[in-house]
């Protein structure tokens, strides 16, 4: 009987026939989206690492004598020129990595690029303390600490982001048809992860901060 049914409704057995969609129960509410991390003071962060990339690179090319030297006091004067063109290829992908962030909106991107540049500093200002350079050691260490600080800022603008995202998401799913006005069961879908210790302390760091 089952096949004598299904060859007079050929229709239904049909390999190249799609099988029809299930639609959402009336009421129920598609997931909210995911908490962002992407605060808007992070394209200033993004225009800075820019800024401070293209004029790393433009310097580079007009005085390229005076860097290849600078680095022949550190390295010898046989590896200088190779070390320098290393070192500018490196600062131009840390540049393209960052430039990649802000067209992405992904503060994430911004952390390889900025400890790219950190890294480098601490390697020049351990260099400097073997050769007795003060000078340059302060100005590295100076450009390090700026750089920390700027990761830094960076970390608690993120933890700033997802804690507002986190309260949009929330209220997006409580006014939904099917929300009680309630805060939603934890760990439902598209409910922003909690805060690291390291977030926390970013976060109230950036918040003690004098506002305009």
């Amino acid at each position: 009987m089952a096949m004598a049914s299904a060859g007079a409704n050929p229709e239904w057995t049909r390999p190249d026939q799609r099988l029809p969609e299930r639609r959402p129960a009336e009421g129920a509410t598609p997931p909210p989206p995911a908490a962002s991390t992407w605060h808007r003071m992070h394209n200033a962060v993004g225009v800075f690492l820019l800024a401070y990339g293209v004029t790393s690179l433009v310097g580079a090319a007009l005085l390229w004598g005076d860097r290849r030297k600078e680095l022949a006091g550190y390295f010898g004067a046989g590896n200088a020129g190779a070390l320098l063109v290393a070192v500018k290829a490196a600062e131009a992908v840390l540049l393209a990595v960052a430039a990649a962030g802000i067209v992405r909106r992904r503060d994430v991107w911004f952390v390889p690029a900025l400890a790219g540049w950190m890294a480098g500093f601490a390697v020049f200002a351990v260099l400097d303390v073997f050769d007795g350079r003060w000078g340059g050691l302060l100005e590295h260490l100076l450009y390090l600490a700026g750089f920390v600080v700027l990761l830094f800022v960076s970390y608690g603008l993120g933890a700033k982001a997802q804690v507002g995202s986190g309260a949009a998401v929330r209220a997006s799913a409580a006014s939904g048809p099917g929300g009680d006005g309630g805060e939603g069961e934890p760990g439902a879908d598209g409910e922003p992860r909690r805060l690291t210790r390291t977030q926390e302390f970013a976060l109230a760091a950036l918040n003690r901060l004098p506002h305009r």
